[in-house]
């Protein structure tokens, strides 16, 4: 919808007036986001530190991913309690919005998880009998999980103004949707760093596949299982293990001729030490 006016017999669009209206936590929060980022896809939660953004903390929140295009509230700042008047923790985002925007919302969020994007909306509310329409801006930036996964936002929600008692419901005005674009040496760099990984497990894994060998190679034991001799003087544990082995090696049978036939077995028996 373009909003405009009359000036001196020209016509004027607020479009651009209401896109440079400044939302200082916002740009806080942002400009924390792309310091952490660094060149990188996204940077994660485990980075996020509030004190990084301490004069946004208010507007600020966390997201969750919980399906596509749908996300909830993991942690919000009080701004964003009292544009509802009551606690939004654990509730969908969505529930800052009016039900005709909610269609559109779905498809912001779907993108900043898919492309990844960088999400910018332009808000505002329903005037009312007694109550003129509040302008607002919400934010939300892509992080990853521990997995490594993009599921988790950072965002925030700020009011032009004054804010009324709630609660308030936004309709969206503008939608921006920025793809994030990762810098080549920032990718070169995590190149390098996975390279690094690969060639490490690599080598783990070779160790592991020569110890398989050297076990399955070794003759009369059974597969998992390691037995050194003792050392003379040495180690007490591997001492005790030949003890053990010996005893698992008696297999005795004695036979005596004559009239009457006897059989003498030696047995391990495994009993608890005190």
């Amino acid at each position: 919808m373009k909003i405009e006016y009359l000036r001196n017999g020209n016509v004027v669009s607020l479009l651009s007036a209401r896109q440079t209206k400044t939302y200082p936590a916002i740009a806080q929060v942002e400009a924390y986001w792309h310091a952490l980022r660094n060149g990188r896809l996204c940077p994660t939660r485990q980075e996020v530190d509030p004190r990084g953004m301490a004069g946004a903390l208010h507007e600020a929140f966390i997201l969750e991913k919980i399906a596509p295009g749908l996300a909830r509230i993991r942690l919000a700042g009080q701004h964003l309690n009292d544009i509802m008047d009551m606690e939004v923790r654990g509730m969908p985002i969505s529930v800052f919005f009016q039900a005709d925007a909610r269609k559109e919302l779905h498809r912001a969020v779907e993108a900043l998880f898919d492309m990844p994007a960088q999400i910018t909306l332009s808000l505002t509310t329903a005037p009312g009998a007694f109550r003129k329409p509040i302008e607002a801006q919400m934010v939300m930036l892509p992080l990853r999980d521990e997995n490594g996964e993009i599921t988790r936002v950072l965002g925030a929600l700020q009011v032009d103004g004054d804010l009324k008692r709630g609660p308030h419901r936004f309709s969206i005005r503008s939608v921006d949707t920025s793809a994030i674009i990762v810098k080549a040496e920032a990718t070169a760099s995590m190149t390098a760093s996975r390279n690094a990984y690969d060639a490490g497990k690599s080598a783990a894994t070779r160790a592991q596949e020569t110890l398989d060998l050297r076990l399955g190679t070794s003759p009369g034991l059974h597969k998992g299982h390691v037995y050194r001799e003792p050392i003379p003087g040495g180690d007490e544990t591997f001492r005790s293990f030949a003890e053990a082995k010996r005893h698992f090696d008696i297999r005795t049978e004695m036979d005596q001729s004559g009239s009457g036939k006897s059989e003498q077995r030696a047995h391990l028996k495994l009993v608890t030490s005190n």
